[in-house]
C-alpha cells in the first residue's frame, strides 16, 4: 500500500511540460537516493504518460492541471498521475497489434507495451472525473 506522497508537482497537459515533470522526477530521485537504473525507467514510464495525456486527452485535460505525486517504500517507487482527460485504462487496454509486414508498421503505439514492460504493476481508476494512473518499479 502507498503512504503519503513524499512530493507532488502540478503541470500543464502541454508538451513544454513534459521537461518540467522530467527535471523534478530527476530532482525528487536523487534526494530520496532512487537507483539510477530505476529513476530511468520511472522517467521513461512518465514521459510516455504524459505524451499520451498531451495527444489524447483532449480539451478537459488541457483545461485542468496534470496532479503527479511520488510515494517510496522499502520494496518500490511510484509515481501518480492524475488528469481529467477522456477516461482511458491503459490497464485493460488491448496491446496494439504488431504488424505482419514492414508496409503494414506504422510509427507510435508502443507507449503501453514500454510502460508495461518497465514497471513492475500498474493501477488504473477513473475517479471524480479523473483517471488516475499509478506505475510502480521494485527498488
Amino acid at each position: 500500500m502507498l503512504g503519503a506522497p513524499l512530493a507532488t508537482l502540478a503541470i500543464n497537459a502541454d508538451r513544454s511540460e513534459v521537461r518540467t515533470a522530467a527535471d523534478w522526477l530527476h530532482d525528487v530521485a536523487l534526494k530520496y537516493e532512487v537507483p539510477q537504473n530505476k529513476a530511468i525507467a520511472l522517467d521513461q514510464c512518465l514521459d510516455e504518460i504524459l505524451m499520451n495525456i498531451v495527444m489524447h486527452g483532449g480539451s478537459s485535460a488541457a483545461n485542468t492541471p496534470v496532479q503527479l505525486s511520488l510515494t517510496l517504500t522499502p520494496k518500490e517507487v511510484a509515481i501518480t498521475v492524475s488528469d481529467s482527460g477522456k477516461p482511458f485504462d491503459p490497464v485493460n487496454a488491448p496491446p496494439k497489434p504488431k504488424p505482419l509486414s514492414l508496409e503494414e508498421a506504422e510509427p507510435g503505439g508502443l507507449g503501453l507495451s514500454i510502460i508495461k514492460g518497465l514497471s513492475n504493476h500498474l493501477d488504473y481508476e477513473f475517479k471524480e472525473g479523473r483517471n488516475v494512473l499509478t506505475f510502480a518499479v521494485a527498488i
